[in-house]
């Protein structure tokens, strides 16, 4: 009699699952740290992130919360004093009316946009998206049964024009999304500009996701515009999406918000009680405290800190032979030309592409980058400027060095 173990059979993932692939930020993070824990000096470009602590106001609405122990859970899109706080301050800077169940409190933006391709996109539907592109975008369209429709913006001063998306729009054409200040590129999209593309969306009956989250870093002289501030009529067909990551430096906190039609919010409260349920109550806490007592201050100290940073970066890659980068307007993000690079070899190395490039960065340079062919474009990388002035000069002292050693093809 055998009485041996049978042998494990390895059984297949789905194909939705075998589809998928790490974000090109969280795996560049991910061998930045490896190469970290064996004891290398490791200058991480890669992370989307402030280098600062947390907002004191949301720290403290935090501390206040787990001292009090409001530790339960909260109704699965938030909590209503939090919602109705978040529908007046919309209101407030739209000067279009929000209400509290037009809202719905998600864990981090990156949420709020699964929550509106799960709940607005049918199998084929197309939804336009402008390249460069963050790279959670068309995956999200992709597992909502979407269809991206990528548009280039590389001519265009990376801006998607309403020329663009009229040209793009087909019969199944179903959504827009918007991305300002953008990430990548750091362009922020102009008044006529959305304007012109809110017109078309009401025209033809198209939903935008307009997502907002740098809204608050801004470089002068730009100006950040809510599409549904400039054409209210288009409130019915848009979901605006923010969050408090970037602008109160709590990107692990977890903690965003969608604001869309109510019906399109109720069914964002019926995905979301079968996925995460409610956010961290403690980061809700924490965000409606600083609703409640809004810190100024503490965003003109991050913005007066990137202006200094981006300063400090174009003098640092104005000394770069063959790059081409031109200034952000908003959000923290360097978005570098290399593609003359491209084909040059690396100490005998042939460069084949960017990712190749980004690798011998991280392996050689000891700089961990974004390449952007994750992003759309495989002739840039991205490198953030929000990391501490120290870092951010050796980083790109290395990055300039090694540049330098590359042999034009």
């Amino acid at each position: 009699m055998n009485n041996s173990e049978p042998s494990a059979v390895s059984l297949p993932l789905s194909q939705r699952a075998q589809r998928l692939s790490a974000p090109g930020t969280s795996s560049m993070r991910s061998k930045a740290n490896a190469l970290k824990e064996a004891g290398v000096n490791v200058v991480n470009f890669a992370a989307g992130e402030l280098s600062f602590d947390a907002c004191p106001i949301m720290k403290a609405a935090a501390a206040d919360a787990l001292a009090t122990a409001r530790n339960r859970y909260t109704p699965p899109i938030g909590l209503p004093q939090l919602r109705h706080a978040l529908a007046q301050q919309v209101t407030q800077r739209c000067a279009v009316n929000y209400a509290a169940d037009e809202i719905a409190v998600t864990a981090g933006a990156k949420q709020a946009l699964y929550n509106a391709a799960m709940v607005l996109l049918n199998p084929g539907d197309e939804v336009i998206v402008a390249v460069p592109y963050w790279e959670t975008f068309p995956t999200q369209i992709q597992l909502a049964g979407g269809v991206p429709v990528y548009v280039d913006t590389a001519a265009d001063d990376y801006r998607l024009t309403c020329a663009a998306v009229q040209k793009a729009l087909t019969p199944r054409t179903r959504m827009i999304v918007i991305n300002t200040p953008n990430n990548p590129t750091g362009t922020v999209y102009q008044r006529e500009e959305l304007l012109g593309i809110a017109r078309l969306a009401f025209a033809h009956r198209l939903w935008v996701v307009f997502d907002e989250c740098y809204r608050k870093l801004v470089r002068a002289p730009h100006e950040h515009h809510n599409i549904v501030s400039l054409f209210a009529p288009l409130k019915h067909q848009t979901v605006l999406v923010d969050s408090f990551s970037k602008s109160h430096a709590v990107t692990g906190w977890r903690v965003g918000y969608a604001c869309a039609p109510a019906p399109v919010i109720a069914a964002m409260h019926n995905l979301q009680g079968h996925t995460t349920s409610n956010p961290s109550s403690l980061s809700q806490y924490a965000a409606l405290g600083s609703l409640m007592a809004d810190a100024p201050h503490f965003t003109r100290q991050i913005n007066a800190f990137l202006d200094q940073q981006l300063l400090a970066a174009c003098t640092c890659l104005g000394y770069v032979d063959g790059i081409r980068c031109a200034p952000p307007e908003g959000a923290f993000y360097l978005f570098i030309d290399v593609s003359r690079k491209l084909g040059g070899r690396y100490l005998g190395t042939v460069i084949r592409d960017v990712d190749h490039l980004a690798d011998l960065l991280l392996t050689e340079a000891h700089i961990a980058v974004v390449p952007g062919s994750g992003c759309g474009d495989g002739n840039s990388i991205r490198i953030s400027y929000a990391v501490e002035r120290e870092a951010l000069v050796e980083g790109l002292t290395r990055f300039a060095r090694f540049m330098s050693e590359i042999v034009a093809h």
